[in-house]
Order: structure tokens, then sequence, then C-alpha cells
């Protein structure tokens, strides 16, 4: 009788441990809109936090505007951009305004951003979870260019890793 109710018991906790088990995911940032003469690449760091590498070709300089930008994720609901200086600089507190980031002709800029709701998620090493994810996010980039707002989308794909 004992040996049953282990075995039940065994089961049982196999069954738990197996269900708390999570799917990693990677994060493909592919091109939707881009911009002649800016070259814009984005890429998934960890931990809720994007790398965005531009090079301006204008022959003068343009501005990358953080309060114009945002990431709408797989239930539709935009959410702000704030840019960090490096991968583990976060601000105190959210900024309620955030300077635009001068890029000069011929530069090629590194820079990191986090969205809003998920900082906190950034500063703990945990890496955010989309709720869907068969859906796209996207991410939209708002650049001043000659005096007018032009904005570079990316679309999100969230791919299942093997482990």
């Amino acid at each position: 009788m004992l040996k049953r109710y282990l075995s039940l018991i065994s089961l049982l906790a196999f069954i738990l441990l197996a269900s708390c088990t999570s799917v990693q995911y990677s994060q493909q940032i592919a091109e939707q809109k881009s911009i002649p003469q800016v070259a814009v690449k984005v890429s998934y760091k960890d931990d809720g936090i994007y790398q965005v590498e531009v090079a301006n070709n204008f022959p003068h300089t343009i501005a990358l505007q953080w309060n114009s930008s945002a990431y709408v994720n797989t239930n539709g609901k935009t959410i702000r951009l704030i840019h960090i200086e490096s991968l583990d600089a976060f601000p105190e507190t959210t900024p309620v305004e955030q300077k635009p980031v001068l890029i000069a002709p011929s530069v090629r800029l590194k820079m990191y951003f986090v969205g809003e709701s998920w900082i906190d998620f950034a500063r703990r090493g945990v890496t955010p979870r989309p709720k869907d994810t068969t859906s796209t996010a996207k991410i939209y980039l708002a650049f001043e260019i000659q005096g007018k707002k032009v904005y570079w989308k990316g679309e999100v794909n969230f791919l299942p890793e093997k482990n």
C-alpha cells in the first residue's frame, strides 16, 4: 500500500516539476520600414534590453527622438522606450523627458533601450515573457531628419529556443 502511494506522489511531483519549466524565446527583429541614407539595426540583448546601431549617411546631423519612439507588444499595447547608457546603467527613476541622441554625419552609433513597463525586470536580470508568442511585436524608432520626423519600423518575432 505504501509503495502505491509513493508511486503516486512521485508521479505527481514529476508532473508538477515538468509543468514549471518555461520555454525560452529568442527574438529576431526584421526591418519593415527603412529610412534612406540611415542604416538601422536592432537586436535583442537579454533581460528586455535591446541594442540599436545607427549609421548616419547624410551630410548633416540627425537625431534619434526617444520620446517619440515606441514598442508595441503582442497584445497591441504601446510601451514607451527608455534609452539607457549601457547594459548595466539604468536610471533610478523613469525619466519624464528624454534628450534626443544626435548622430553626426558619417558616424555609426550603438545605443541601448528597454521598455518602460519592463525596466524593473531588466534591473533584476529577469527576461520578460511575451503574452502571445504567435503574434509579432513592433518597434518604432523616430528620427528627426532636416526638421521632419521619420520612422523606422521593425517587427519582432519570438522563436522558441531548443534546450
